[in-house]
């Protein structure tokens, strides 16, 4: 299956498991390992009054019709470039973290009583 005809399913609306089958369905069949049997010895009896079987009609499936795949074009490509730049760009900036913090938290009132009554010192170096 080419690419053109996965795409074109997928603008249909098939999943990835139904796409899949689709294309294990056309797989060749690889065919099954001829056993041999011995012969077995059947007893003769009296023959059997022939019987005749007429012919069956075997079903065919009807043809499909052929749709040619159609090519995008070049004003599609791009469009589609352009959404998943946009939609990894918003990603990025949804998952983005700035070391140390957007900004510096504001002291609370219980940090500002602690510092007061214990202040901290910065070491000099």
């Amino acid at each position: 299956m080419e690419l053109n005809d996965i795409l074109s399913l997928v603008k249909a609306g098939f999943t990835r498991e139904e796409i899949r089958e689709m294309e294990l369905s056309q797989a060749p069949v690889q065919p099954n390992p001829v056993s041999v049997q011995e012969p077995v010895n059947v007893p003769t009896q009296e023959p059997a009054p022939a019987q005749v079987v007429e012919p069956v009609a075997v079903a065919q499936p009807a043809p499909q019709p052929t749709q040619a795949p159609a090519e995008p074009t070049m004003a599609e490509i791009m469009q589609s470039i352009a959404k998943l730049t946009s939609a990894v760009q918003a990603n990025a900036i949804a998952q983005s973290v700035i070391p140390g913090g957007a900004t510096p938290q504001a002291p609370t009132a219980e940090d500002m009583l602690a510092e007061i009554i214990r202040p901290t010192y910065k070491a000099r170096e």
